[in-house]
């Protein structure tokens, strides 16, 4: 049992700063895809004024802000309270609101793409 104790113990250091160097980059990595998703919001704003069609660019814009809930409340555990993971109902919320954006991001996207497709009755020739 000591042998064990010990192993983990000499490993903690490595283990720790992995684990923090990974949790950066998921914070990184959500507010890259958060900024991709509100540049989207803004080109289909502009398909919206360009095709006097409904593109619901406002969804569009809305829908990722769970991506950033996200990516806080993992900063938040990560620097502040010194988590290497989230825990309880902080991991619940940070879980459900990341899933739920991507939900709704996509129900966006799936929107835009039908008022931009052709077959939707655009007229858009070769």
């Amino acid at each position: 049992m000591n042998l064990f104790l010990s192993l983990v113990i000499s490993w903690s250091k490595g283990i720790i700063q992995a684990r923090l160097m990974s949790s950066y980059a998921i914070i990184g990595s959500a507010i890259f895809l958060w900024i991709t998703f509100v540049i989207f919001g803004i080109i289909a704003r502009r398909f919206e004024y360009v095709l006097k069609k409904k593109t619901q660019w406002q969804f569009i814009l809305a829908a990722p802000s769970g991506i950033i809930v996200y990516a806080i409340l993992q900063f938040y555990s990560t620097s502040f309270l010194g988590n290497l993971k989230m825990a309880g109902i902080m991991e619940i919320i940070a879980y459900s609101s990341f899933f739920l954006s991507g939900v709704f991001s996509l129900i966006g996207a799936l929107r835009f793409k039908k008022v931009v497709s052709p077959r939707s009755g655009g007229h858009y020739e070769s």
